[in-house]
């Protein structure tokens, strides 16, 4: 099962867990069951970068997980 962290500004939202492991193919479908166990998440989630296996990804619905694979969710940096 893939393993999602959250970052310490989401645990407001899901009661101070900071992981969760998640059977999932894909980034997607782990957001989906992060979202039907804590559906106050939806809108912070919109505002999180994913980081999977150590690696950013812009558009990450459809990135690949595997079972060892680490998903964070981080939040955006704004740079300029």
């Amino acid at each position: 099962m893939a393993t999602v962290y959250f970052s310490s500004g989401l645990a407001r939202y899901t009661g101070g867990i900071d992981s969760l492991e998640i059977d999932a193919r894909r980034v997607q479908d782990l957001i989906q069951a992060v979202l039907v166990q804590f559906p106050q998440l939806a809108e912070p989630i919109e505002l999180m970068s994913i980081a999977v296996d150590g690696e950013i990804h812009q558009h990450a619905d459809y990135v690949a997980l595997s079972a060892a694979s680490e998903v964070h969710l981080v939040p955006r940096i704004a740079g300029g």
